[in-house]
């Protein structure tokens, strides 16, 4: 079992590195899942894995972020994230991150991606 649960604590610092490397900081991605940034740091160096909530919201965060990634460079993705977005009737999509609404985020990627932006 300490094995597997090694493995898990591993994913999960992939994750947080994927997720930091494309855009965002600790600090922003710990108001997005919604604990504190020692946390975040926890996770990247795998001595704690998230759980719950927070465990969701940042699997939702990669999955935004891994289809950012078909679009944008990591730079793009950062500019995106952090920008006012017309699609998004000017909002910026962390904050719409930080709020919970993912969705409203996917749909502007989604379209975005079809080109209907």
């Amino acid at each position: 079992m300490a094995g597997a649960e090694a493995l898990v604590d591993v994913a999960y610092r992939q994750i947080v590195n994927e997720v930091r490397e494309a855009s965002l900081t600790a600090a922003e991605l710990a108001d997005i899942v919604g604990v504190r940034e020692r946390q975040i740091h926890h996770w990247a160096a795998g001595t704690h894995k998230p759980q719950g909530e927070a465990r969701d919201r940042l699997l939702e965060v990669r999955y935004i972020v891994g289809q950012l990634k078909e679009v944008y460079t990591p730079e793009g993705i950062d500019i995106w994230l952090h920008g006012r977005n017309r699609s998004l009737d000017s909002q910026r999509p962390i904050d719409l991150l930080r709020a919970g609404d993912f969705r409203s985020v996917l749909d502007a990627i989604e379209r975005l991606r079809s080109g209907t932006m």
